[in-house]
């Protein structure tokens, strides 16, 4: 069911699916999808499937992750990878997309550049060794990129407070991309600082009845007291010359001046009104804009 779920789901975000190949060896299927991207570039993709969803867990929801290989070639896990990339690249792979499908829905897509495979299950096999290292793994005792005999690679570890960090390695590397998070349009970085300065296009808006649906994605991590501290500093929109403000709560956004992902910190951010807010990102001098701003919010770093 997923594997015949990718061509429609590739298609809906804007790639034209121009094969879809499966050999069938014993009870083990692969799957090669060669997709025009919405770029114009042609990709060959090698499908993987993450663990299935179905109810025999509680927690299986926590998490998803994908067998690369079902065991070791010669007891060698780094043999293994390079064995696995060098076959991609013989087969005219580009890329690896990882699928997680939950009911109907497809929450997670990792595109992965087939040259990034290695470095990020290396990466991840690290980050989860500092962390049974350090006892933040609780009653799980397995290193993540190690199941058994089979390299693995993860997209989400919700299972304690910590190990989200290992799926993080996947997501924040250069190439990544979650299709799952993606509409249509080209694929590249995505930054979702402009989440907090959301637009909306009013012509999309034009159904009723829609159904819920889940929705998972990656996202910079924002610490909540942050956006408190600076909303209850400002008296009005911190831009210097302007000062708006309202009496109703909810008036004021929090901007972080050079992007979340580079600092969640309370000076790198600023309450702006929302004209102010959409002017720091959207507007020609928006880069003159956010200088003045820094300015501003420079005051509140503590001294050294």
């Amino acid at each position: 069911m997923t594997r015949d779920a990718v061509a429609p789901f590739l298609a809906e975000r804007g790639f034209e699916v121009l094969e879809d190949q499966r050999k069938v060896t014993g009870t083990a299927t692969e799957q090669f999808v060669v997709a025009r991207a919405p770029d114009g570039k042609n990709l060959k993709m090698r499908v993987r499937v993450c663990w299935r969803r179905e109810g025999r867990n509680p927690r299986e929801r926590q998490y998803a992750a994908a067998q690369l290989r079902a065991r070791l070639r010669n007891d060698d896990w780094e043999g293994t990878l390079r064995f696995i990339v060098e076959r991609d690249r013989v087969h005219g792979n580009t890329h690896s997309l990882v699928i997680q499908r939950d009911g109907a829905a497809i929450v997670f897509a990792a595109l992965i550049p087939r040259d990034a495979l290695m470095p990020i299950w290396l990466r991840q096999r690290e980050i989860s060794a500092d962390l049974h290292q350090r006892n933040l793994m609780g009653d799980i005792t397995k290193n993540h990129a190690m199941n058994g005999s089979s390299p693995t690679l993860w997209l989400q570890d919700d299972r304690t407070p910590a190990a989200h960090v290992v799926a993080d390695a996947l997501w924040s590397w250069p190439g990544v991309a979650d299709l799952a998070k993606i509409e249509a349009g080209p694929l590249g970085s995505m930054d979702d600082t402009f989440d907090d300065c959301p637009s909306v296009d009013y012509a999309a808006l034009g159904s009723d009845g829609n159904a819920r649906r889940p929705v998972l994605r990656s996202e910079v991590r924002r610490d909540a007291k942050v956006r408190k501290t600076v909303i209850e500093r400002a008296t009005g929109c911190e831009r210097t010359g302007c000062g708006e403000s309202r009496s109703y709560r909810g008036f004021l956004d929090v901007h972080h001046i050079l992007g979340a992902e580079k600092g969640d910190r309370v000076w790198n951010c600023v309450a702006l009104c929302p004209n102010c807010h959409r002017e720091a990102h959207f507007a020609p001098h928006a880069d003159e804009v956010n200088a003045q701003l820094l300015v501003f919010a420079e005051r509140f770093r503590p001294a050294s």
